[in-house]
């Protein structure tokens, strides 16, 4: 049985002909049922990872259950890889078995002799539909076990200008397969970096006429859109093992501080300095088309634009007043408005869409505000949705970003006061529940896939890794550099990161163990 997709709760079908017969037996002198391992399996499917780990400490016969179908690597993936929402099982399959055996399987046995136990494990498991599930929960779980962590560098992407944070967009950024490495900059450029034999290698440079401001992946990986200050995007594709050029989107003359895919990978969304919002549509010869101008505001600020992980909906946010967006009979309309008081900066889906962030700054109240959308009675036979204020998260100085992990559980907020606050969702209420210091405005805070750690860049000149170890967030290294450090972003592997410097290089770390001997 595959793992319930994310959001969603598979419900066992009614028993066929051919439907196992329950056995009998007798307990404590009572005549009981003893249902089939494949109706335990799927009822133990239906915890989560931490009540499975608990219900495999009850009995032999639940252990034997849950280590024999790999119930927590399961249950783990599906809460926190978001990458099963657009791939087919064989798809993710094959990518996971190919990371395994170019990159990760060298990892691992250089790790310890307990990262060398799991390789040789996995070498037994690798044609198992489960692999990729078990190889994400082992990554974590040999990181998590680890005593103590350090950090290498394994290359450096130069520069001509500085790489550098514009608005919201991410200047190091991670293919979803792993395989590639975009990094944008001040010189016109982005430069493409492939991982090939183990190394990271320059493969190409796209070219603007005006500074890169946005570079984003197609959920697939075979597309790239890059944005520049001169109101061009530009959109490119692999064919073979080239990116080429697909497609060239005139915005106005106003710089484009964003541009972005849809999930389902046939919409895109730019964004334009302080005037317009586009939806474009991949047209059936290949060619981009505009299909909407959401809005174009000449007087007020157009300050963010962000589409839900589901890309059913998208938010915008012009001044103190955010409009949340959905797609209705191929036409996107209002659905939502959220009004402010100050200046809005940034907003935020949850991975599932029931929760949402507002940044906002201005009057001393520099904050990010947590909604939940709720269902609401209005009459006895009448109920509409409405987001509700949930949380407030306070900070001193502006809040530069806040990103939810991949279960939605956490939410961590970066800020120009120097701290970094990890909110928790604890029986339906949210609240601080560590704070991690930094001697420097942190420009970025966000969390690995599979939500145990998370990586803040700052301008004192560091990146740190944190983790969720024993049930309380730590400070686990912290990573010296140069000059400012403008950005950080774990790799789809977890055990991969990549940080943006001020000196205009980006570098690629890996975790390792501090002690290579053998830990177990």
């Amino acid at each position: 049985m595959q793992a319930p997709p994310l959001g969603k709760i598979l419900f066992p079908t009614p028993p066929g002909p051919n439907a196992p017969d329950l056995v009998s037996a007798t307990f404590a002198n009572r005549r009981a049922v003893v249902l089939p391992d494949e109706i335990v399996t799927k009822i133990l499917m239906y915890l989560d990872t931490t009540h499975i780990a608990v219900c495999r400490g009850v009995d032999r016969y639940w252990q034997a259950l849950i280590d024999t179908d790999y119930l927590l690597a399961r249950s783990f993936y599906r809460d926190c890889h978001l990458s099963q929402r657009i791939n087919s099982a064989a798809v993710e399959h094959n990518l996971a078995v190919d990371r395994y055996l170019s990159h990760i399987r060298g990892w691992l046995t250089d790790f310890s002799d307990r990262g060398r136990k799991t390789a040789e494990q996995l070498d037994n498991i690798l044609e198992d539909k489960r692999f990729p599930a078990v190889l994400f929960f082992s990554i974590t779980k040999l990181l998590l076990n680890s005593n103590e962590l350090t950090y290498e560098s394994t290359a450096t992407i130069r520069h001509s200008g500085t790489v550098r944070n514009v608005g919201v967009v991410k200047d190091a950024i991670f293919s979803p397969n792993g395989k590639y490495l975009v990094t944008i900059s001040t010189d016109n450029a982005a430069k493409l970096s492939e991982f090939v034999g183990g190394h990271w290698r320059e493969k190409v440079t796209l070219r603007h006429s005006a500074w890169v401001s946005s570079a984003s992946f197609s959920l697939d990986g075979n597309h790239l859109v890059t944005g520049s200050g001169d109101g061009i995007c530009k959109i490119w594709g692999l064919e073979g093992d080239q990116w080429q050029e697909k497609d060239t989107l005139q915005h106005s003359t106003s710089s484009i501080i964003n541009a972005s895919f849809c999930p389902d990978g046939k919409h895109l969304m730019t964004v334009c300095d302080g005037e317009s919002v586009k939806i474009w549509r991949l047209g059936d010869h290949g060619q981009w088309q505009e299909k909407a101008t959401l809005v174009h505001y000449h007087e007020l600020v157009l300050t963010n634009a962000q589409f839900s992980p589901d890309g059913k909906h998208l938010s915008t946010s012009v001044n103190g007043i955010v409009k949340i967006w959905a797609l209705d009979d191929g036409q996107w309309k209002v659905k939502f408005i959220i009004p402010h008081p100050h200046f809005v900066t940034n907003t935020r889906f949850s991975p599932d869409g029931k929760h949402f962030v507002t940044v906002t700054t201005g009057d001393h109240t520099e904050k990010a505000t947590l909604w939940e959308l709720v269902d609401v009675q209005l009459q006895e036979d009448v109920t509409i949705q409405q987001w509700q204020e949930k949380a407030i998260i306070q900070h001193v100085g502006v809040v530069n970003n806040a990103h939810f992990s991949p279960d939605g559980k956490h939410l961590v907020t970066a800020s120009r006061d120097g701290t970094v606050k990890i909110c928790g969702l604890e029986s339906g209420n949210w609240q601080v529940i560590a704070t991690i210091q930094h001697f420097g405005s942190v420009e970025n805070a966000c969390f690995s896939h599979n939500g145990k750690f998370l990586v803040t860049a700052s301008h004192d000149h560091t990146a740190k890794i944190c983790g969720h170890v024993g049930g309380e967030w730590q400070e686990i290294v912290t990573i010296e550099h140069s000059k400012l450090v403008t950005n950080a972003h774990f790799g789809p592997d977890d055990y991969q990161f990549v940080t943006a410097c001020s000196d205009d290089t980006a570098k690629v770390w890996v975790l390792k163990n501090k002690e290579n001997d053998d830990d177990s």
